[in-house]
Parts: C-alpha cells; sequence; structure tokens
C-alpha cells in the first residue's frame, strides 16, 4: 500500500548548518526519540552512508517493534540528499524514499521533502485513508521536531565576539604621550615642593 508524504518546513539556521545536522547520529537519536509514537532502541552509523535501527512505532494497540535501516542514495552538498528507509516487525514490511532539498531564503533554510512509501503485512489492512492520515503525522511531525532540534543547538552554541581592533598608532602615541607628560609634571611639582624656601 503505497504512503506519499510531502511537505515543507523552515528551520532557522544556516543551510550547511541543516545539512550537517541531517547525517549527526546524535541529532537523528533526539528527533526520533521527540516524535509521538515512536520509542527508539538502537540508532548506529554503519558505514557513511548507512544506518539501522530498532524501534517502536504505533498508535493506540496498533504498535510493533521494527528493525531498520536507512541508506544514503543521493548526496549534493548541501542542497539535495535522498534517502531510503526500510523496516520490518511484526509480519509487516515498510519501505520508501524521500528526498529533501534545502534552499537558503532570508534568514532561515527551507527544507521542502517528498517521498513514497509502501507498506505490506497485517497493517496495510487498515486501509488507506488511516495509513496516509498515520503516516503523514509521522512525517510531518518528524520534520518539525527536526527543525525545532537544529534552531536549539544554533542558539546553544555560544557567541564569539571579537575584540575591537586595537587603536592606530597615532592614537597610541597620544596616549603614551599623554602619560609621560603626567608623570614628568608629577616629578617637577614633586621636586618643587621639596626644594627649600
Amino acid at each position: 500500500m503505497p504512503i506519499n508524504v510531502g511537505g515543507k518546513v523552515d528551520v532557522h539556521a544556516p543551510r550547511d548548518q541543516v545539512w550537517e545536522s541531517i547525517f549527526d547520529v546524535e541529532t537523528m537519536k533526539s528527533v526520533i526519540g521527540r516524535v509521538p509514537g515512536i520509542t527508539l532502541e538502537r540508532l548506529e552509523q554503519t558505514d557513511e552512508l548507512l544506518y539501522e535501527l530498532t524501534a517502536t512505532v504505533g498508535v493506540a494497540a496498533i504498535k510493533g517493534k521494527y528493525d531498520g535501516k536507512i541508506t544514503v542514495l543521493e548526496k549534493i552538498p548541501p542542497t539535495h540528499v535522498k534517502i531510503k528507509g526500510e523496516g520490518k516487525g511484526g509480519g509487516n514490511f515498510t519501505s520508501g524514499d524521500v528526498t529533501l532539498d534545502l534552499t537558503e531564503a532570508e534568514g532561515v533554510t527551507e527544507m521542502t521533502y517528498a517521498g513514497i512509501g509502501n507498506l505490506n503485512g497485517p497493517l496495510a489492512s487498515l486501509g488507506q485513508r488511516l495509513v496516509d492520515t498515520v503516516g503523514k503525522s509521522f512525517i510531518d511531525q518528524g520534520a518539525k521536531i527536526f527543525a525545532s532540534e537544529i534552531e536549539a543547538r544554533v542558539a546553544a552554541v555560544p557567541v564569539v565576539v571579537e575584540a575591537p581592533p586595537p587603536y592606530g598608532v597615532a592614537f597610541q602615541a597620544l596616549v603614551l604621550f599623554v602619560i609621560l607628560a603626567s608623570i614628568i609634571a608629577l616629578v617637577v611639582i614633586l621636586a618643587v615642593q621639596s626644594w627649600p624656601q
């Protein structure tokens, strides 16, 4: 049974940081762990283009434990990635492809996603409408959580404020002259006061 997904979310972060976060295992764990209906047990990167995971996925009484893998099929930094996901568990088999495209806009990175998934097994008998609704909900919530996770990580990075450039040589010479003049004046005053009257 096919499931079509697609949408767009704005991420208030530079595109390069969004791109790096897509492939960061810790970011993935945090995002997946925050999607309602998904309990992540394991996620690891086995090579540059492959991730493996185990998770319990479901809503209400419809739950199942799935072992899956995510494979990066296309990678055009920092604008486009296509990934393939596969999972199986409880007699159900899922697979799907999704593309993410990142576009820089004023102050944000627009993340557009589109894909199609397939579901086979007992869950497919629930009906296209229910499967579409639940599948799209997982994807849309995941995209929004991903955006908020990146924004939180960007906000947590301390901003380094550089010291102002040193003043010019002329100003430094003036300061030195004022200091020397003050010292000389002080010495002269002390000397004059110590002279016998």
